[in-house]
């Protein structure tokens, strides 16, 4: 089977953005940087240091968070709410995120209304929203920062390749 690395994909300009409180979805939004920089440039934000000005550049957005009560964190909320309207006007999108279970209804994540976020700011969507599993922890109480469960990583690494296959197929590509 040939992965998006070895297809012809236009070089992107990827802008990843990421909440994370303990490091794991920090470490997923590298892990899919770490794929898309082989098709051109990937830069990771941390939600709280973006600029609506990161965007500008980006041909292509990723942004990712932990679920939050079955949603997307307030933090993450407040900052998508304060960017400009059509900020992504017609640039692909993607979202992720991270929790602790496989919740049987969408809706009990928060990728999918991140990605009804990005949408709502003129994103188009690249590929369906994405859950990682994180370990059922308090690492306040235990000590531990890695969650991730095994196998995650390259699971994201998996979907990277799917969204650059995605583009791929945008850009006239089999």
């Amino acid at each position: 089977m040939t992965s998006a690395r070895e297809l012809k994909v236009r070089t992107i300009n990827a802008l990843i953005v990421y909440f994370s409180k303990f490091g794991n979805t920090r470490r997923i939004a590298e892990a899919v940087a770490e794929v898309l920089k082989q098709a051109g440039d990937a830069r990771i934000v941390s939600i709280d240091q973006l600029a609506a000005s990161d965007f500008e550049p980006a041909d292509l957005v990723v942004m990712g968070c932990p679920t939050h009560a079955f949603n997307v964190p307030a933090e993450v909320h407040a900052i998508l709410g304060a960017l400009p309207p059509g900020v992504l006007a017609g640039k692909p999108v993607a979202a992720f995120d991270t929790t602790v279970r496989a919740w049987p209804l969408r809706r009990l994540r928060a990728s999918p209304k991140l990605l009804d976020q990005l949408t709502r700011l003129g994103g188009r969507p690249a590929t369906p929203p994405q859950t990682f599993f994180v370990w059922a922890r308090n690492p306040q109480k235990t000590g531990e920062i890695n969650l991730l469960r095994e196998g995650e990583l390259e699971r994201a690494r998996q979907w990277a390749d799917e969204i650059l296959r995605q583009l791929g197929k945008g850009a006239g590509e089999e």
